[in-house]
C-alpha cells in the first residue's frame, strides 16, 4: 500500500516548516518532532532529517523526524514521539518502522532508538492523541526494551489533565472539583495576591524569564540546556505560534515563568522557574491554573502538566489530578556490535562532555 505514496527523506526549510503545521493541527502531533526541537541538538553537533510520507494531493499523512549524533564513524540515530500518522493512516506504521531502520543501516549508525507514542493502558479520553496498540508480531518488537543512549532523553509519555465540556458543570470548575483540598486552597489563596499574568514575546523578555529557570534549577541541583543553546529553537518556537511563555509578576517584578509547547491540539508544559520569595506567593498554583485556563479557551481536551520532575514537583503536579500514563516505552537496536562497545565503554564522559565531543568531531571532520 506505501507505494502508492510519495516517500522521501528531506531537509528542506519548506519541507519541515509543512512538517511542523501538521504537527500543530495532528492530535498525534508529538513536541519533539518539530523540527525546530531536532535541529537544537545542532549546537551539540548533531543533524536532523525528516521522513515524508505525501498523497497524491501532496499533503502530508505520516512522517518522523530523527536526529543523528556521534562523530566519524560512530554515529547513533534517535527518533522521539514518532512516527506520527494521520487519522485512518494508521496501516503505514509497520512501514514506517522499517524504512527507520533501512535508514540508520544507510547512515551507518552503530545504534538506533525510537519512542512511539503508544500508551500502554487504553484511555478513551486519549484516544485521538495517540496510536493503537502495536501489534505483537511488529517489527517494532525486534528491538530491545530500553535506552543505551541518553543523552538525547524521550518524553515518555503523557500527565494529562482531562478538561469535559459535556457536564452540567462548566469544563473549568469540572477540572477544578477534581483537585486534591490543598490544591484548591493555594489556588485560592494565590488570587489574593495581586498577581500580574504576562505572556511574553521578546527575547529580552524571554531572556530574562529563561534565567529564572536556569536559577532554579542550578538551586536545586539539576540541569537545563544553557540560555545560548536553547535560545534559537524558543525564539523560532514562539515566532511560529508553536510556544508560549507565560511570566508571573508581583508589584512589576518577575518571580516565575513557564515555558510550554502548543503542539498536537494540546499545551504542554515544559520547564518553568519560581523565584523565592519571603511569602510564598503560591505563584506555581497560580500559572498552572492559568494553563488550564488558556486550554479550555482553545477547547483542548486535556492540558498535559508533563511526566518531568522530581519526587516534590510529581506531588506538585498530582494536586492537579494529572497522573502519569506511560507511551509502551523506547526500543533499541545495536547495528554494529564492536561500535557499539566502544562507545559504552565511554559512554558517561561522552554524555558529561557534549560540547567538548561537538568540538573534537568539527576539528577532525575539517
Amino acid at each position: 500500500m506505501i507505494n502508492k505514496y510519495k516517500i522521501s527523506w528531506t531537509k528542506s526549510e519548506e519541507n519541515f516548516t509543512e512538517w511542523n503545521l501538521f504537527l500543530k493541527n495532528n492530535p498525534r502531533g508529538h513536541c519533539q518532532q518539530v523540527s525546530h526541537w531536532l535541529s537544537s541538538f545542532q549546537a551539540y553537533g548533531a543533524d536532523s532529517e525528516l521522513l515524508l510520507i505525501k498523497n497524491e494531493k501532496e499533503s502530508i499523512i505520516a512522517g518522523i523526524g530523527v536526529i543523528h549524533i556521534g562523530i566519524p564513524y560512530l554515529k547513533v540515530m534517535i527518533a522521539s514521539g514518532g512516527p506520527v500518522l494521520a487519522v485512518g493512516f494508521e496501516d503505514l506504521f509497520e512501514q514506517m518502522i522499517e524504512l527507520f531502520l533501512q535508514r540508520a543501516k544507510q547512515k551507518k549508525a552503530f545504534y538506533c532508538h525510537i519512542n512511539v507514542p503508544v500508551l500502554k493502558e487504553y484511555n478513551a479520553s486519549l484516544s485521538k492523541h495517540c496510536l493503537e496498540a502495536i501489534n505483537k508480531d511488529s517489527l517494532f518488537f525486534t528491538g530491545q526494551a530500553g535506552n543505551r543512549f541518553t543523552s538525547v532523553a524521550s518524553i515518555n509519555g503523557l500527565r494529562p489533565i482531562i478538561i469535559k465540556y459535556d457536564q452540567a458543570e462548566s469544563a473549568y470548575d469540572f477540572v477544578f472539583n477534581r483537585f486534591t483540598t490543598n490544591t484548591k486552597r493555594n489556588i485560592k489563596q494565590a488570587y489574593k495576591n495581586e498577581l500580574d499574568l504576562r505572556f511574553i514575546k521578546t527575547e529580552a523578555e524571554i531572556e530574562e524569564a529563561y534565567a529564572v529557570i536556569e536559577e532554579i534549577a542550578k538551586y536545586h541541583n539539576y540541569t537545563v540546556r544553557e540560555w545560548g543553546d536553547s535560545k534559537e529553537m524558543l525564539m523560532s518556537m514562539v515566532k511560529d505560534g508553536l510556544c508560549i511563555v507565560p511570566c508571573c509578576y508581583a508589584k512589576g517584578k518577575l518571580i516565575g515563568a513557564l515555558i510550554l509547547f502548543e503542539i498536537g491540539q494540546r499545551l504542554t508544559y515544559v520547564s518553568g522557574g519560581i523565584l523565592r520569595e519571603n511569602k510564598d506567593l503560591k505563584v506555581g498554583h497560580f500559572l498552572q491554573n492559568e494553563m488550564l485556563k488558556y486550554s479550555i479557551e482553545k477547547g483542548y481536551s486535556f492540558y498535559d502538566i508533563s511526566v518531568l520532575g522530581g519526587a516534590g514537583v510529581t506531588k506538585f503536579k498530582e494536586g492537579f489530578k494529572g497522573h502519569h500514563l506511560e507511551f509502551i516505552g523506547n526500543r533499541y537496536w545495536v547495528l554494529n556490535k564492536l561500535k557499539f562497545s566502544i562507545y559504552w565503554i565511554f559512554s558517561s564522559f561522552l554524555s558529561k562532555n557534549k560540547a567538548l565531543i561537538f568540538k573534537f568531531r568539527n576539528l577532525i571532520s575539517t
